[in-house]
C-alpha cells in the first residue's frame, strides 16, 4: 500500500515508499542474508502469493531463503503460481469460483506430501488453511516468517 498508492494519493509521501521493503527483499536485497540460521524439520510447501509475485515482484527471494533453513524438507508446490481464489473482495464477489480455485490449491499442496504450507500473505493462508481443516487434509499453513523465526533445537 505504501509503495503503491501512497505516492498517487499522497504525493509528499513519495520518498518514503523508496524505503519500504517487503521482508524477504530485505532480507536478501539490504541485509545480504539468505541463512538466517533457522533450523525447521518439517516437510514444507510454498505458496507465492499473486500479492508478492504480480506487485511486489519478489521473485525467487523467498525459495532462496527456505533452502537455507536447516532440517527443511522443501517439495515443489505444482502450478505454484496459480492463485488461490482468495484476492481481497474476490472471495465474496465470486465465491463459487474462488471455492474452486483454493480446491485446486488444496489438491495440489496435497499432492506434494507435505505437512507445511508456507506463504508470506495471511490472507492466502487463512483461505487455503481454511479449506485444508475443512477436508482434514492434515496441513498446516504457517507464515514464511514463522519458518524463517524457527529455532527449534537440531537433534545432537
Amino acid at each position: 500500500m505504501i509503495r503503491d498508492w501512497h505516492p498517487r494519493l499522497a504525493p509528499r509521501t513519495a520518498a518514503l515508499a523508496s524505503r519500504v521493503y517487503e521482508l524477504t527483499e530485505f532480507l536478501v536485497d539490504v541485509l545480504g542474508v539468505t541463512d538466517v540460521g533457522a533450523y525447521y524439520p518439517h516437510r514444507v510447501t510454498y505458496h507465492p502469493t499473486c500479492h508478492s509475485l504480480r506487485m511486489l515482484h519478489v521473485g525467487d527471494r523467498p525459495l532462496r531463503l527456505l533452502k537455507e533453513v536447516r532440517g527443511i524438507d522443501l517439495a515443489d508446490l505444482p502450478d505454484a503460481t496459480q492463485c488461490c481464489g482468495f484476492g481481497g473482495t474476490f472471495a465474496l464477489k465470486n465465491a463459487d469460483v474462488s471455492a474452486a480455485m483454493c480446491a485446486d490449491k488444496v489438491t495440489a499442496v496435497r499432492e506434494t506430501g507435505a505437512e507445511t504450507l508456507c506463504a508470506a500473505d495471511n490472507s492466502c493462508l487463512m483461505h487455503i488453511g481454511g479449506a485444508l481443516t475443512r477436508t482434514r487434509a492434515g496441513v498446516r499453513t504457517v507464515h514464511l516468517a514463522e519458518i524463517l523465526a524457527s529455532t527449534e533445537e537440531e537433534p545432537a
